[in-house]
Protein backbone atom coordinates (compact mmCIF):
# COMPACT_ATOMS: atom_id res chain seq x y z
CA UNK A 1 0.00 0.00 0.00
CA UNK A 2 2.98 2.49 1.08
CA UNK A 3 4.72 1.27 -2.39
CA UNK A 4 1.44 2.23 -4.50
CA UNK A 5 0.76 5.61 -2.52
CA UNK A 6 4.48 6.97 -3.12
CA UNK A 7 4.42 5.81 -6.86
CA UNK A 8 1.40 7.41 -7.26
CA UNK A 9 2.63 10.80 -4.95
CA UNK A 10 5.37 10.13 -7.43
CA UNK A 11 3.36 10.62 -10.52
CA UNK A 12 1.30 13.52 -9.61
CA UNK A 13 4.56 15.57 -8.68
CA UNK A 14 5.53 14.69 -11.84
CA UNK A 15 2.61 15.71 -14.00
CA UNK A 16 2.78 18.86 -11.47
CA UNK A 17 6.27 19.68 -13.15
CA UNK A 18 5.34 19.37 -16.54
CA UNK A 19 1.94 21.52 -16.17
CA UNK A 20 4.52 23.87 -14.53
CA UNK A 21 7.35 23.50 -17.21
CA UNK A 22 4.39 24.05 -20.18
CA UNK A 23 3.26 27.13 -18.26
CA UNK A 24 6.92 28.67 -18.34
CA UNK A 25 7.58 28.19 -21.90
CA UNK A 26 4.12 29.20 -22.66
CA UNK A 27 4.97 32.30 -20.86
CA UNK A 28 8.79 32.79 -22.41
CA UNK A 29 7.08 32.85 -25.60
CA UNK A 30 5.15 35.99 -24.80
CA UNK A 31 8.29 37.63 -23.65
CA UNK A 32 9.70 40.23 -25.74
CA UNK A 33 13.06 41.36 -26.30
CA UNK A 34 14.19 44.34 -23.77
CA UNK A 35 17.90 44.49 -24.64
CA UNK A 36 20.89 42.69 -25.98
CA UNK A 37 23.81 42.45 -24.00
CA UNK A 38 27.27 41.28 -25.23
CA UNK A 39 29.72 39.63 -23.29
CA UNK A 40 32.91 39.13 -24.21
CA UNK A 41 35.88 36.77 -22.92
CA UNK A 42 39.31 37.84 -24.42
CA UNK A 43 41.44 34.82 -23.68
CA UNK A 44 43.79 37.55 -21.37
CA UNK A 45 45.00 38.28 -24.85
CA UNK A 46 44.54 42.42 -25.89
CA UNK A 47 41.38 43.25 -27.70
CA UNK A 48 40.22 43.01 -31.10
CA UNK A 49 37.04 43.92 -30.93
CA UNK A 50 34.55 45.19 -28.39
CA UNK A 51 30.52 44.89 -27.34
CA UNK A 52 30.03 47.73 -29.45
CA UNK A 53 31.49 46.06 -32.71
CA UNK A 54 29.32 43.07 -32.29
CA UNK A 55 26.20 44.81 -31.48
CA UNK A 56 26.68 47.07 -34.39
CA UNK A 57 27.12 43.96 -36.57
CA UNK A 58 24.25 42.39 -34.74
CA UNK A 59 21.75 45.54 -35.65
CA UNK A 60 23.16 45.86 -39.42
CA UNK A 61 21.74 42.49 -40.02
CA UNK A 62 19.04 42.10 -37.18
CA UNK A 63 17.65 45.48 -37.16
CA UNK A 64 14.28 44.06 -35.53
CA UNK A 65 15.01 42.36 -32.03
CA UNK A 66 14.41 45.21 -29.65
CA UNK A 67 10.49 44.70 -28.83
CA UNK A 68 10.47 41.10 -30.96
CA UNK A 69 9.13 38.05 -29.43
CA UNK A 70 11.91 35.80 -28.26
CA UNK A 71 10.49 32.67 -29.67
CA UNK A 72 10.77 34.25 -32.68
CA UNK A 73 14.43 35.43 -32.64
CA UNK A 74 16.59 32.71 -33.99
CA UNK A 75 19.08 32.93 -31.72
CA UNK A 76 21.13 29.79 -33.68
CA UNK A 77 21.25 31.94 -36.82
CA UNK A 78 22.57 34.91 -34.68
CA UNK A 79 25.07 32.61 -33.05
CA UNK A 80 26.62 31.31 -36.52
CA UNK A 81 26.35 35.00 -37.36
CA UNK A 82 28.78 36.28 -34.90
CA UNK A 83 31.13 33.26 -35.39
CA UNK A 84 32.15 34.14 -38.85
CA UNK A 85 33.82 37.03 -37.39
CA UNK A 86 37.75 36.79 -38.17
CA UNK A 87 38.19 37.72 -34.02
CA UNK A 88 35.59 35.05 -32.98
CA UNK A 89 36.97 32.09 -31.66
CA UNK A 90 33.22 30.88 -30.82
CA UNK A 91 29.93 32.51 -29.81
CA UNK A 92 26.60 31.71 -28.19
CA UNK A 93 23.35 32.94 -27.55
CA UNK A 94 20.86 32.78 -25.36
CA UNK A 95 18.20 34.40 -23.21
CA UNK A 96 16.62 35.10 -20.12
CA UNK A 97 12.79 34.32 -18.39
CA UNK A 98 12.76 38.63 -18.60
CA UNK A 99 13.56 38.94 -22.20
CA UNK A 100 16.84 39.87 -22.21
CA UNK A 101 19.03 38.50 -25.45
CA UNK A 102 22.93 37.57 -24.42
CA UNK A 103 25.77 37.28 -26.96
CA UNK A 104 28.39 34.96 -25.29
CA UNK A 105 31.50 35.76 -27.24
CA UNK A 106 35.08 34.18 -26.95
CA UNK A 107 37.78 36.48 -28.93
CA UNK A 108 40.43 34.31 -30.80
CA UNK A 109 44.16 34.35 -29.51
CA UNK A 110 46.48 36.23 -31.38
CA UNK A 111 50.20 34.83 -31.16
CA UNK A 112 52.40 36.42 -33.76
CA UNK A 113 51.79 39.44 -35.79
CA UNK A 114 53.66 38.66 -39.39
CA UNK A 115 54.92 41.08 -42.19
CA UNK A 116 55.44 39.86 -44.92
CA UNK A 117 57.34 40.69 -48.23
CA UNK A 118 54.35 42.64 -49.65
CA UNK A 119 53.66 44.93 -46.68
CA UNK A 120 50.96 42.77 -45.82
CA UNK A 121 50.17 42.97 -42.22
CA UNK A 122 48.34 39.53 -40.45
CA UNK A 123 48.01 38.00 -36.98
CA UNK A 124 48.63 33.99 -36.55
CA UNK A 125 46.50 33.10 -33.82
CA UNK A 126 46.88 30.26 -30.94
CA UNK A 127 44.88 27.46 -33.10
CA UNK A 128 47.20 28.25 -36.36
CA UNK A 129 44.50 30.30 -38.16
CA UNK A 130 45.16 33.75 -39.55
CA UNK A 131 43.18 36.93 -38.90
CA UNK A 132 43.74 40.62 -40.33
CA UNK A 133 45.24 43.74 -38.50
CA UNK A 134 42.62 45.56 -36.98
CA UNK A 135 43.31 49.46 -37.32
CA UNK A 136 42.79 51.03 -34.21
CA UNK A 137 43.98 48.58 -32.20
CA UNK A 138 47.55 47.64 -31.22
CA UNK A 139 48.24 44.66 -29.33
CA UNK A 140 51.69 43.40 -27.26
CA UNK A 141 52.95 40.46 -29.95
CA UNK A 142 55.75 38.38 -31.18
CA UNK A 143 56.70 39.94 -34.64
CA UNK A 144 57.50 38.26 -37.72
CA UNK A 145 59.16 40.06 -40.34
CA UNK A 146 61.59 40.14 -43.23
CA UNK A 147 61.46 37.08 -46.54
CA UNK A 148 58.65 35.83 -45.74
CA UNK A 149 56.28 35.12 -49.06
CA UNK A 150 52.69 33.80 -47.48
CA UNK A 151 50.14 36.57 -48.38
CA UNK A 152 47.17 37.00 -46.22
CA UNK A 153 44.21 34.25 -46.61
CA UNK A 154 41.51 32.94 -44.28
CA UNK A 155 41.49 29.54 -45.27
CA UNK A 156 44.54 28.76 -43.51
CA UNK A 157 43.92 26.32 -39.87
CA UNK A 158 45.70 23.69 -37.95
CA UNK A 159 44.06 20.89 -40.58
CA UNK A 160 45.64 22.51 -43.01
CA UNK A 161 49.29 24.30 -42.32
CA UNK A 162 51.18 21.84 -42.83
CA UNK A 163 50.46 23.26 -46.82
CA UNK A 164 51.86 26.31 -45.43
CA UNK A 165 55.42 24.94 -44.37
CA UNK A 166 56.57 28.66 -43.52
CA UNK A 167 53.70 29.68 -41.44
CA UNK A 168 53.76 26.22 -39.76
CA UNK A 169 57.90 26.87 -38.68
CA UNK A 170 56.54 30.09 -37.53
CA UNK A 171 54.15 28.54 -35.59
CA UNK A 172 55.74 26.69 -34.09
CA UNK A 173 58.63 28.83 -33.43
CA UNK A 174 56.44 31.43 -31.54
CA UNK A 175 54.09 28.53 -29.82
CA UNK A 176 57.56 27.52 -28.01
CA UNK A 177 58.42 31.43 -27.11
CA UNK A 178 54.77 31.68 -26.03
CA UNK A 179 55.06 28.82 -23.87
CA UNK A 180 58.21 30.13 -21.91
CA UNK A 181 57.39 32.72 -19.56
CA UNK A 182 61.31 33.34 -20.29
CA UNK A 183 61.46 33.52 -23.46
CA UNK A 184 58.63 35.36 -23.72
CA UNK A 185 59.99 38.18 -22.04
CA UNK A 186 63.33 38.34 -23.82
CA UNK A 187 62.30 37.68 -27.32
CA UNK A 188 60.55 40.59 -29.23
CA UNK A 189 60.91 39.74 -33.10
CA UNK A 190 62.01 36.28 -35.55
CA UNK A 191 63.67 37.79 -38.58
CA UNK A 192 63.47 34.79 -41.71
CA UNK A 193 66.33 35.48 -43.66
CA UNK A 194 66.90 34.78 -47.54
CA UNK A 195 68.06 31.62 -47.50
CA UNK A 196 64.85 30.95 -45.09
CA UNK A 197 66.68 30.64 -42.08
CA UNK A 198 65.45 32.32 -39.17
CA UNK A 199 67.41 35.30 -36.62
CA UNK A 200 65.48 36.32 -33.14
CA UNK A 201 65.86 40.03 -32.16
CA UNK A 202 65.51 39.88 -28.18
CA UNK A 203 63.99 43.06 -25.70
CA UNK A 204 66.90 43.28 -23.78
CA UNK A 205 70.50 43.97 -25.09
CA UNK A 206 71.41 44.59 -28.83
CA UNK A 207 72.99 41.28 -29.98
CA UNK A 208 71.61 39.84 -32.71
CA UNK A 209 70.37 35.91 -31.98
CA UNK A 210 71.53 33.92 -34.96
CA UNK A 211 68.66 30.61 -34.73
CA UNK A 212 69.32 28.66 -38.07
CA UNK A 213 66.07 26.42 -39.17
CA UNK A 214 63.77 24.80 -36.79
CA UNK A 215 65.74 21.90 -36.24
CA UNK A 216 66.32 20.87 -32.56
CA UNK A 217 64.72 24.04 -31.72
CA UNK A 218 64.34 22.69 -27.86
CA UNK A 219 67.80 22.88 -27.43
CA UNK A 220 68.89 25.50 -28.67
CA UNK A 221 66.20 27.50 -26.31
CA UNK A 222 67.62 25.44 -23.75
CA UNK A 223 70.75 26.06 -24.66
CA UNK A 224 69.84 29.94 -25.20
CA UNK A 225 68.26 30.11 -21.64
CA UNK A 226 71.44 28.83 -20.22
CA UNK A 227 73.03 31.01 -21.94
CA UNK A 228 70.96 34.41 -20.59
CA UNK A 229 70.98 32.77 -17.26
CA UNK A 230 74.73 32.14 -16.90
CA UNK A 231 77.17 33.78 -19.21
CA UNK A 232 75.12 36.85 -19.90
CA UNK A 233 74.99 38.02 -16.05
CA UNK A 234 78.85 37.57 -16.31
CA UNK A 235 79.55 39.39 -19.97
CA UNK A 236 76.92 42.16 -19.78
CA UNK A 237 74.08 42.62 -21.88
CA UNK A 238 76.01 44.64 -24.09
CA UNK A 239 79.23 42.87 -24.95
CA UNK A 240 77.98 40.79 -28.13
CA UNK A 241 77.08 41.43 -30.90
CA UNK A 242 75.46 37.92 -31.78
CA UNK A 243 74.77 34.86 -30.68
CA UNK A 244 74.89 31.94 -32.82
CA UNK A 245 72.75 28.82 -31.81
CA UNK A 246 73.32 27.00 -35.32
CA UNK A 247 76.11 24.38 -33.72
CA UNK A 248 74.68 21.64 -31.72
CA UNK A 249 75.04 22.03 -27.79
CA UNK A 250 77.13 25.09 -28.67
CA UNK A 251 76.45 28.73 -28.04
CA UNK A 252 79.13 30.42 -30.32
CA UNK A 253 79.31 34.70 -29.47
CA UNK A 254 81.05 37.62 -31.58
CA UNK A 255 81.82 39.94 -29.15
CA UNK A 256 81.00 44.22 -30.38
Amino acid sequence: MKKVLKISLWMVGLAGISVLVGFIEKEHQKITCKSIEVILDYNDSDPLIDADMIKADVYKTYDTLIGKRISEINQVQIEDFVAQNNYVKNAEVYSTLNGHLKIKVTQKEPLLRIMNQKGENYYLDMNASLMPVKSGYSTRLLVATGYIKTAYTDTVSLINIENFPELQNLYQLALYVRSSEFLSAQIEQIYVTENGEYELVPKVGRQLIEFGDISDMEQKFDNLISFYQKGMKKAGWDTYKTINLKYRNQVVCTKK
